[in-house]
């Protein structure tokens, strides 16, 4: 459901919005294939970044009400509670909770097969998680991505390198009426087009000097505009290309940081590697979109896209935490019908920041995220292996999600690890030696695995449970994940 509408973007808008005429020009043309669903988000997103507060919440608001609509009529968990189409009467709900209550009670009956998109998270809580995206979505979750680039200058047109892992496999469309299946077809092709034109995917399952450098060449070869990659990843590759004085010849316009939780040690060593401005983006696998960005105004901060998520900040009585007090990131999807995500807790915590920001956007703001501090593994070799890169080669790239309830990875000592898995239903003897082997692969020689199930991993007295955990003198490093 589209809000009420808008006056329309006009041509001094689109070159304050970093656009540019031209690029304009050319969304609208690629708005008339991929429908009114893009050209109306992009559009509504545009030109709500910089309304007052009440007339976003009233947006917001809108297409909230649809949504809980819909899911007390048609998604079997929330029909059966009974409940009113009232977001506070609807329970927060973790992964664990969707896992104990059956994943496929909040499946809307009323959406057709055809439109899941099927994903995996990879697991950096310690839980890998399945679910579907609504295909229908789609076009919106492109158009956030667009609207994000134009904060920062990134146009359509220009080039870009994503250091991450790879991304798993997309089966193709088999099911739904002919024209859709020749449409979504048509427009993975053009994807592979302009992407094979615009954008370099660089794997970064761990990297170590051997690696960094082989970025560095990617790079100075393709000549990007900007650079976009894992927080880690970025900050580990300019820690060792910094040690041997190789520099970047080809000026970057911008960085921009995702996954995980830039930290001022962070920001530091990749602004003097990369000589260009951080902007950080956060968003969660589940959402497909990203759900908030920094600005240049206002770089420890994230604008929180109403236009795309409801969000809360809970205390642990699930009352609203006080703006500046640190509490739960709850969000509610808007945009997935077929598998909505309502009151959902990310895992994170941070804290509301009050008032408005000086760049002029109405989003509200939240402050950096301060939970799930977590540990990276550094190999003999010198490899370094942060949570979400573990989690999504072992539980996205390999597929082991469904058969794997938690885990845990234990480095017992400098070249000594033990995997911990407690096991899920569909979970098989077989598999310990397929993960095993996998996690070798990962890890490399000089690395000694084991792996050991358990029907429970314990929690920390702090009550945490780290996903890589260290118990010897081997030497780690911090991060903060975000997804």
């Amino acid at each position: 459901m589209r809000a009420p509408a808008r006056q329309k973007v006009n041509e001094p808008q689109v070159k304050a919005n970093g656009i540019g005429r031209l690029s304009h020009m050319a969304l609208k043309a690629g708005g008339r294939f991929l429908g009114r669903d893009f050209a109306g988000a992009l559009e509504d997103m545009l030109e709500a970044q910089f309304l007052p507060e009440e007339q976003l919440r009233a947006s917001s608001e809108a297409r909230l009400q649809a949504l809980l609509q819909h899911a007390t009529s048609h998604v079997p968990f929330y029909r059966q509670l009974g409940i009113r189409p009232d977001l506070k009467a609807f329970p927060v709900l973790s992964k664990a909770d969707y896992r104990e209550h059956g994943l496929e009670k909040f499946v809307a009956e009323n959406i057709p097969a055809y439109r899941h998109v099927h994903r995996a998270t990879s697991g950096s809580t310690g839980q890998p998680f399945a679910f579907s995206l609504d295909r229908k979505a789609m076009p919106v979750i492109f158009a956030s991505h667009v609207f994000y680039d134009s904060w920062i200058g990134l146009r359509p047109f220009d080039r870009y390198v994503r250091i991450a892992s790879p991304p798993a496999p997309v089966p193709p469309l088999e099911q739904g009426p002919w024209f859709f299946r020749c449409r979504q077809e048509l427009t993975r092709r053009l994807q592979r087009f302009y992407e094979a034109r615009t954008q370099r995917k660089l794997s970064v399952w761990e990297v170590d000097a051997a690696r960094a450098r082989e970025i560095w060449r990617e790079i100075e070869a393709f000549r990007p505009d900007f650079v976009m990659g894992y927080t880690s990843a970025l900050a580990q590759i300019a820690d060792e290309l910094l040690e041997r004085g190789w520099k970047l010849r080809h000026g970057l316009r911008g960085v921009i940081t995702i996954a995980e939780t830039l930290t001022a040690s962070r920001r530091k060593v990749i602004e003097r590697h990369f000589e260009a401005p951080i902007t950080n983006r956060y968003g969660l696998r589940e959402f497909g979109s990203w759900s908030a960005q920094s600005c240049e105004q206002g770089p420890e901060r994230l604008h929180m896209n109403t236009e795309l998520v409801v969000w809360e900040i809970l205390r642990d009585d699930g009352l609203p935490a006080d703006p500046g007090e640190t509490g739960r990131v709850v969000l509610t999807d808007l945009w997935n019908y077929a598998r909505p995500f309502i009151r959902y807790f990310t895992g994170d915590l941070a804290a509301a920041v009050p008032g408005r920001c000086p760049c002029g956007r109405g989003f509200p703001l939240m402050g950096s995220i301060e939970g799930r501090s977590q540990e990276c593994l550094r190999t003999v070799s010198g490899k370094v292996i942060s949570p979400a890169v573990l989690g999504h080669y072992l539980f996205v790239y390999h597929g082991h999600q469904a058969a794997v309830r938690d885990y845990q990875l234990v480095q017992e000592a400098a070249n000594k690890v033990c995997l911990l898995v407690a096991p899920a239903a569909g979970w098989e003897e077989s598999m310990r030696a397929r993960i095993q082997r996998d996690l070798e692969s990962l890890l490399g020689p000089d690395m000694d695995v084991r792996m050991e199930t358990a029907p429970i991993i314990p929690l920390e007295k702090s009550g945490k449970r780290p996903i890589i955990k260290i118990v010897s003198s081997a030497p780690v490093e911090m991060i903060t994940s975000t997804s």
